[in-house]
Order: C-alpha cells, then sequence, then structure tokens
C-alpha cells in the first residue's frame, strides 16, 4: 500500500524550492527533489512533467504573490508616482531574487519562444493594476496608457543597473 503524504505537491514546491536556491538551477534535479521529499522521483514527475514546469511553478508563485502585496498597496497608493514606485519595487525585488536561477532557466530550456506569451500575460497584469490607479487618482480613462506605463515598467525594473529616478522624473513630465 503506498504512503500518503499529507500536501506532498507543497512539500515538492518547498523542496525544490530550498535546492534551486542552494544548489542552483543546472544541480536541482527531478531526482534531488524526490530524494529531499522521501518519494519516488516518478511521483515528482506526476505533479509536473519536467524540471522546467517544477521551476516555472515556483517562479508564478512568488509571483503571484508579490503582485497581490502590489495591489494591496497601490489601493491606497494617493497618485501614480506612488503606485508606479510600488510597482516598481515590486518588480525589482522578483527580478533580483531569480536573476541567477533564470539566466540559468533560460539557457537549458527553449524558454525565448515563450517569452512573447509570458510578456503579454505580465503587461496585461500590471496594466490592470496601473489602470485602476489612473482612474482612481488621475481620472485617466485611455488604456493605451496604463499599457505603456506597464511596458515601462516592465522594461526598466527588470534592468539592475536602472535607477528608478530616471523613471520618476518622466512620469512627473507626464503626470504633473
Amino acid at each position: 500500500m503506498p504512503k500518503i503524504i499529507a500536501d506532498l505537491e507543497e512539500k515538492i514546491l518547498c523542496e525544490a524550492n530550498e535546492l534551486l536556491f542552494s544548489k542552483g538551477y543546472q544541480s536541482m534535479t527531478m531526482r534531488s527533489v524526490a530524494d529531499k521529499c522521501g518519494i519516488a522521483v516518478g511521483t515528482v514527475y506526476n505533479y509536473y512533467k519536467s524540471k522546467e514546469v517544477l521551476v516555472a511553478e515556483i517562479m508564478l508563485k512568488d509571483w503571484v504573490k508579490i503582485m497581490e502585496e502590489v495591489k494591496h498597496d497601490c489601493e491606497g497608493s494617493v497618485d501614480i508616482h506612488e503606485a508606479f514606485k510600488i510597482m516598481f519595487d515590486g518588480v525589482s525585488k522578483f527580478t533580483e531574487k531569480f536573476d541567477v536561477i533564470f539566466t540559468q532557466y533560460g539557457k537549458e530550456t527553449n524558454i525565448r519562444k515563450q517569452m512573447p506569451i509570458q510578456f503579454t500575460w505580465l503587461i496585461n497584469q500590471l496594466s490592470g493594476i496601473l489602470d485602476e490607479v489612473l482612474v482612481r487618482c488621475h481620472g485617466e480613462t485611455d488604456e493605451y496608457m496604463s499599457v505603456f506605463l506597464a511596458e515601462i515598467l516592465l522594461q526598466t525594473a527588470t534592468k539592475k543597473d536602472f535607477e528608478y529616478d530616471n523613471i520618476s522624473r518622466i512620469l512627473k513630465r507626464i503626470f504633473k
């Protein structure tokens, strides 16, 4: 009779996350995750069809958590400047956490083929938050403004050497 492990999927994610950040993407294997969980490697594959899918789930889980925090914090923002800074910091936090992992992940997988789909999804998610702030704080109803700002946000917040003050100056010119 097979053993039953409570919350096995969560355990797999937790152990994989720990291995990912302690050993790195290349050293984390489905077998090492299974060993840490005390289960057969086939059981891990029952939940995640590949290492890439498992890592993507770890990244997605963190992204969702950060975006929930960002959305909550933006609901109390007084203007687009405050909201944009909150969002910039959230995206930067995510990028910094996964920078090395994402670089290794991108080298080993065909992730570049899927990037336009993910990029569009991220833009839509970010522009939805921005749209709420723009309407609430500035009476701005042009849907392209939030998409434009989301694109700028994603491009700037993911660059290590980009300083927020540069985008802040431009935002002040657009939203006086």
